[in-house]
């Protein structure tokens, strides 16, 4: 089963008006189909923000709203990878403002969680054979060729290392200024799925 996971997406953070429009329509598909719908939002000045002002696409009481300290979402946010996995998602799919610092290599994942409880990982110092993991692990030796990871990188590397599937939604992604995120090839190269959001369909 999916889940579409909306990452800062108030209106401050995700300025662009085409990509509020692109992104609208698989919203209003997963509310359609009584999907998981989830909002999680990582702005500390927004910590006290009521729920439905957390989006620009209003979430309601069927909607799952988050608040994360860390950009990384399964870091921030105690058991969600479990809590996901206990409703049966087994793929993620991902949107929103994302402010990372520098273009990604595929080895320059963010420190996420472990691959098998979900609990945040130690990052470098773990042993693994899992290749995402490995991606995590080596975080630490790209971090100064790859900047900051912003908020929807971070939580999709980390959605890897927790064994979902993860879907990028290309044209629904952007930086602080409303452009396209250009880490797509990134992404895509650590074991994400990059797609165009009407190319994308939920499996629920």
């Amino acid at each position: 089963m999916d889940a579409l996971l909306l990452i800062d997406t108030d209106d401050a953070s995700y300025p662009s008006d085409d990509a509020m429009e692109t992104l609208g329509d698989i919203v209003t598909r997963t509310r359609a189909v009584g999907g998981v719908l989830i909002f999680a939002s990582t702005k500390a000045d927004l910590v006290d923000t009521p729920d439905e002002e957390l989006s620009i696409f209003v979430p309601d009481e069927e909607d799952l709203v988050l608040r994360s300290e860390s950009p990384d979402v399964f870091e921030g946010v105690d058991d969600l990878a479990a809590g996901l996995h206990d409703l049966s998602v087994d793929r993620i799919i991902m949107a929103g403002a994302d402010a990372t610092a520098a273009m990604p290599d595929a080895t320059a994942a963010t420190p996420g969680a472990d691959a098998e409880t979900g609990e945040p990982g130690t990052g470098a110092g773990e042993v693994t054979t899992d290749p995402a993991a490995q991606a995590e692990g080596d975080a630490d030796a790209g971090a100064s060729s790859a900047g900051t990871p912003g908020a929807v990188y971070a939580s999709a590397m980390a959605g890897l290392v927790c064994n979902f599937d993860v879907v990028v939604l290309s044209d629904s992604t952007t930086d602080p200024d409303g452009n396209l995120v250009a880490w797509g090839d990134a992404a895509a190269d650590a074991g994400a799925m990059v797609k165009k959001t009407a190319d994308t369909w939920l499996r629920m």
